[in-house]
Parts: C-alpha cells; structure tokens; sequence
C-alpha cells in the first residue's frame, strides 16, 4: 500500500516537468514572438532596437545550452549590418548589386530567422502538441506540424550519416551535381522508410481515436514565458512609438 501511494503521489507532481529547462519558453510564448518579429520585415526596426533583438536571442540560446549560436547569431549580425541600403547599391556593378540584394534581404530577415531557429531548437514534439492541445487547434491541423517535426530531424541525421559514409569509402567528389545524386537516391528511400515507420508509430498509439489524448509534457505559462514575452514587446513598443 505504501508503494501504491508513493506512485500515485509521484504521477500526480509529476517529477519529470522539474527537468525542464527553466529559462525555455512554451512553445506558444515562442509562437507569439515569431509571428510579432514577422512584421518587422516591413516595418523596420531601428538600429538600437534590432540589436537589442538580436542580443535578447542570444541570452536565451545561451541559457537553453546553444552556446555557439549565442557568440555567433552577433557575430553575424553585426556583419550584416555592414551591407549597404539599395539606394548605395544602385551604383555598384550588376554581380555586386546582386549578391548584396541578396545579404541585405537575408538581414530583414534575420529577426524572424532567429526567433524561428529558437523556436526549432528549443521546443520538442510533445510540447508542440500540448501547446497545440491547449489552443484547441484542430487535428487536421496539429498532426501534420507533428509528422513535419518528427521528419525533418530525421531526414537531417540520415543526410549528414550518408554523408559520413561516404566519406569513410573515400567518395569524395567537388562536382555538385554528382555530390547531389550520391546523396539524393539513398535519401528518396530512406524517406520513404521513415514516412512509414511515423505512420505506423502513429497507428500505434492509436491517432485515429476521437477521445481526448493525454500529454507526458504539459503546457503552462511560467515566469520565463511572462519575461520573454515582455522582453520583446518592450522593445517593439520603445523602438515603434518610444525613443527614436
């Protein structure tokens, strides 16, 4: 009986939400701030408040163990920043004209890109389905970000194990092209594998049921949520309609 009790009063604090990384958002927190940043790429932020961005990233990534990302997303940055308006670039020479087109579109982008690369990094498949659960967003809508979360990582560690591969056989080729065919014919089947082995995880734990599924993690907000959020909003309102 005492045993009986200790695992009931375990279930119900459940012990394993205390090992998550307190300084990591909810995937709904990190949602929110991805789509504020998404409109940053036409409503400019100023200098101060971009770098201000950029710099809030790089606590969280090195706060949630992304300790590279965190040196390297200023790093990049700041070179970024070196790249002339398209109003410098109406003189330059067309090749020049084309390759920093191409930078400075990447450094509107680069807010949303951080955010997005925060949100992929930092938030597993449960959370995002728990999350999802909690906005009460359809199935139809929910499982296939699911099966996308689960497939891409694979896909990703497949192409770099193909790649190591082929290294170890010494294949080694600096014609793109042929690279792209050694890599892609093992990956179209190797994909097809791991569609099916998703789908057949998914049959196991029964998806086509309607009742109401339970969650091993749960979506809360917490104070790190309340901080990040606040964080940015601080920044957007002082940067949109404070000091200028």
């Amino acid at each position: 009986m005492q045993n009986k009790s200790n695992l009931e009063h375990s279930v119900r604090e459940k012990p394993w939400e205390e090992k998550r990384n307190p300084f990591n958002p909810n995937p709904i927190s990190k949602l929110l701030v991805l789509l504020f940043l998404g409109f940053t790429i036409m409503n400019y932020l100023p200098f101060y408040g971009e770098w201000a961005v950029v710099l809030l990233f790089s606590v969280f990534f090195f706060l949630n163990g992304f300790r590279r990302t965190a040196l390297f997303a200023p790093l990049v940055f700041a070179a970024l920043c070196f790249i002339p308006g398209y109003s410098a670039q109406y003189f330059m020479p067309v090749p020049l004209r084309i390759l920093f087109s191409f930078l400075y579109i990447f450094r509107l982008l680069f807010l949303p890109y951080l955010a997005g690369s925060f949100f992929m990094r930092t938030s597993d498949v449960g959370a995002i389905l728990s999350s999802m659960d909690f906005l009460h967003i359809p199935q139809c809508i929910s499982i296939p970000i699911a099966v996308m979360f689960r497939f891409f990582p694979a896909f990703t560690e497949e192409k770099k194990a193909i790649e190591r591969a082929m290294k170890i056989r010494g294949i080694q080729t600096w014609n793109p092209m042929q690279n792209l065919l050694y890599v892609s014919i093992p990956l179209l089947i190797i994909s097809a594998n791991i569609a099916e082995d998703i789908a057949k995880a998914a049959e196991c734990k029964c998806i086509e049921n309607p009742v109401k599924k339970t969650r091993y993690n749960t979506v809360r907000l917490q104070i790190v949520d309340a901080v990040f959020l606040f964080s940015i909003l601080l920044i957007l309102g002082l940067s949109y309609f404070g000091v200028r």
